[in-house]
């Protein structure tokens, strides 16, 4: 029998905690925009990267990446960021399309719904959609709800670690890695509609501590590393007998330099934990073990490495 807490709390711990934790990264982000546009910077870019950086924008305009799993008694809530890099406002209206793939990219069958119905009772899920217009700059986010719950046979419970996701049906899709929703055996992922992210003062004691230096033109150069790092440690762990020196040779072989890259082995097993500082006051964090790799992008540096958040 599963047991949960009143929806109300629930609700207003996932959609407040993750107001708070991108408000103080929308202002910097915005005035750093405003003052390379003053400079004459390219209207394509909103920020230069740095010589070891990717490309500031994709071609698209817009950028997708996922926030940190929330998690409460089994019920698990990740954010969906869509980052308006473009130089032109970008209109949206409903809900993101999804698609969950395994760790050898075969897609997973599961049962996408609209609002948080089909897993449990969330408010902040169940708003009709409205109409979003975001100027260059501007963010939007959806959720993304599931259970992790075993009611099967273990063998049987999945774990995606690719999504596929397209702003709205028909639009082009981004393969979003790394990013670990454990389904059990439900197979039932539950949607919100996109709504724009405020420009809010309001602060909460929910969720972890933030970096208010990392807004979202240094999330993108950090976003854009984790596309290049990816796919390189990927096909060491599946040639296997990696090592801290092999990981260290991958990382220098996509152009970051020595004094931005680290690589340590961790105890008596074989895994690697990595760091990548790819600029913009970014740092890209992870570990490469021989079942899973796993990539974190960090809210800031701190004096030989990253920061926590």
């Amino acid at each position: 029998m599963i047991t949960e807490g009143p929806n109300d709390r629930l609700s207003a711990r996932l959609y407040i905690g993750h107001v708070a934790r991108v408000t103080a990264a929308l202002i910097l982000p915005l005035a750093l925009v405003a003052c390379e546009k003053t400079a004459g910077a390219p209207s394509e870019r909103s920020e230069r990267p740095t010589a070891s950086a990717a490309p500031a924008c994709p071609r698209s305009g817009v950028a997708l990446w996922v926030r940190a799993t929330e998690a409460a008694m089994g019920l698990r809530s990740m954010s969906v960021e869509l980052y308006n890099c473009g130089d032109r406002d970008r209109v949206l209206k409903g809900y993101p399309q999804v698609r969950l793939l395994d760790v050898d990219r075969k897609p997973i069958k599961v049962a996408v719904g609209r609002g948080s119905s089909s897993v449990a009772t969330v408010d902040s899920y169940n708003h009709p959609p409205r109409k979003v217009t975001l100027k260059p700059g501007e963010v939007a986010w959806a959720g993304i709800l599931w259970r992790n719950l075993v009611t099967d046979d273990p063998q049987h419970a999945v774990t995606a670690e690719f999504l596929e996701i397209a702003p709205s049906p028909g639009e082009p899709t981004d393969r979003l890695p790394g990013v670990g929703i454990d389904l059990g055996t439900t197979r039932k992922l539950g949607v919100s509609p996109w709504e724009k992210v405020r420009n809010t003062t309001a602060a909460s004691s929910n969720g972890p501590r933030q970096h208010p230096n990392l807004g979202p033109a240094q999330r993108l150069l950090a976003e854009m590393a984790v596309r290049k790092i990816y796919p390189a440690l990927e096909r060491l762990r599946t040639q296997g007998g990696f090592t801290a020196d092999s990981v260290r040779a991958a990382l220098l072989g996509l152009g970051y330099s020595a004094d931005t890259t680290k690589a340590t082995s961790i105890g008596a097993i074989q895994a690697v934990a990595f760091e990548v500082r790819p600029g913009g006051g970014a740092c890209v964090s992870g570990t490469l073990q021989p079942d899973r790799l796993t990539t974190k992008v960090d809210s800031g540096q701190v004096a030989g490495g990253c920061a926590t958040a």
